[in-house]
């Protein structure tokens, strides 16, 4: 009995040993961040991607719900009317155009457009201005690497509780802003992006810091309005931001994933059919309305996962949806991603030190196949003419050639080594889309992936060592 207990209790040590010896060689890459760590995030990305393309085929048939958002989009249409984009132009035409959008009672007016100076006609402006006043109309800013509009936004910072112990994206100071716009204006927000390294943008800051103080993105500020979320309820807590009863799931920047979820379309309407009156103004009641800049040659394009490029107007557009449906991506990350990948060392560790020569279903497979009406099915078939001489005849060059011979030799006992370990990696694969279908949490597969190969590689190499070498001499 006593030695029976003292062989569970080394072999369970000797697995924690070879867990943490998996573990410490994927971590140590990641803390590194170098090529091995540029490579787990570039297929990880890959991956993702790949996650969102397979959902997005599942849905196919789901029937798609209406938003409440509209886009009212500077498009080609409107160029080829009312002529080349010109902002100072363009100004008079957005008098009319957001006096017909306010006829219908809008929650909210929004506009992805900067008027940094004052028009050259103050006419313009005050008119502008008193039409601005008569409903909830909000302006993009812009963050920059040079403060050009002095302290002008200052009072209008956000207080953020828990903020000190969260990183932010952050700029120096702000674009100018005409002052007859911030003055008529019922808030502001954000709409700086920042895409990966790769070029690709999968996620948008939720608050930025500018000038040692916090601001909100346009999309952000919208939904605490709209919902009348006072300022003081907006907390920052474990990669959390708390908007009175919305979570939004943040990384350690307060960036939160920008999940494009087709389920809820949202409407797009040419600058120049509401500007020209076309669109009745009851069309836009209790809609969110989005004003913004959607031809192809004015250049606010973005390029996000499996959609390729889209218009920067609806990377905002969908993540007020998300907040909406709270329907965001929560990514498993910081030190809860290297717990998870510690647990995955330990598991995979265990799993290959203990599991039978063959696993469960191969052993299955190999019953089923060595059955005996399997294999008289396989020599009937192979008796067929047009199956029989092409076998007959690759099978005699296999023979004949030392190559081939050497090929499917490797091949033979490399795919009995690996079966297992491919085995799991199909189930891991299948289990992680799972969970980010059904629950929209990623967990970074390909790093976990990686993380079962080597605690595979550990346990049979471990396996393969022959201790009865280094026992004592008697």
């Amino acid at each position: 009995m006593l030695k029976s207990r003292d062989s569970t209790y080394k072999k369970h040590l000797t697995i924690l040993a070879l867990a943490v010896v998996g573990f410490s060689v994927l971590f140590i890459s990641i803390l590194l961040k170098g090529i091995a760590y540029n490579i787990l995030t570039q297929i990880d990305n890959t991956l993702y991607a790949q996650f969102l393309l397979i959902r997005e085929r599942l849905n196919e048939d789901k029937k798609a719900v209406q938003s409440n958002v509209i886009i009212v989009g500077i498009d080609d249409r409107t160029l080829n009317r009312l002529g080349a984009y010109n902002p100072s132009t363009y100004r008079k035409y957005h008098i009319d155009l957001l006096a017909n959008i306010l006829k219908g009672k809008p929650a909210a007016v929004a506009y992805d457009i900067l008027f940094g100076d004052p028009h050259d006609d103050p006419d313009v402006d005050r008119r502008f201005s008193e039409i601005m006043k008569k409903g909830p109309v909000f302006s993009v800013i812009f963050g920059s690497a040079h403060a050009q509009s002095k302290q002008m936004f200052r009072p209008l910072a956000d207080n953020i509780s828990g903020k000190q112990d969260m990183k932010f994206v952050s700029e120096n100071g702000f674009e100018s802003m005409a002052p007859f716009m911030l003055s008529s204006l019922k808030g502001i927000g954000l709409a700086n992006a920042y895409p990966d390294n790769d070029g690709i943008l999968r996620k948008m800051p939720m608050l930025f810091k500018v000038g040692g103080r916090l601001y909100p993105t346009i999309s952000l500020e919208i939904f605490r309005n709209i919902n009348n979320i006072p300022e003081s309820k907006i907390r920052t807590i474990n990669n959390r931001v708390i908007t009175g009863k919305t979570t939004i799931p943040v990384d350690k920047y307060c960036r939160a994933h920008v999940n494009i979820d087709n389920t809820y379309k949202i409407r797009e309407i040419s600058f120049y059919d509401v500007w020209a009156g076309r669109v009745p103004g009851r069309f836009f009641n209790d809609k969110v309305v989005f004003i913004a800049a959607t031809a192809t040659g004015l250049g606010d394009n973005k390029l996000v996962p499996l959609l390729g490029y889209v218009s920067g107007i609806m990377i905002h557009a969908n993540l007020f949806l998300n907040m909406v449906h709270n329907n965001f991506i929560n990514e498993v990350a910081g030190t809860s991603y290297y717990l998870l990948i510690l647990f995955a060392s330990f598991f995979y560790t265990y799993l290959f030190y203990v599991r039978h020569e063959l696993p469960l279903i191969k052993r299955a497979v190999d019953y089923v196949s060595s059955v005996s009406l399997v294999i008289n099915f396989g020599n009937a078939f192979l008796k067929i003419p047009f199956i029989s001489r092409p076998y007959n005849g690759f099978k005699s060059m296999r023979d004949k050639s030392y190559v081939l011979r050497i090929f499917f030799l490797l091949f033979s006992e490399t795919r009995q080594r690996l079966a297992p370990v491919l085995l799991q990696l199909v189930f891991l694969y299948a289990t992680l889309f799972l969970i980010f279908y059904y629950l929209n949490i990623l967990i970074k597969p390909f790093t976990i992936m990686i993380q079962l190969i080597i605690c595979y590689i550990i346990v049979s190499e471990f396996k393969r060592i022959d201790f009865t070498k280094i026992s004592p001499q008697k």
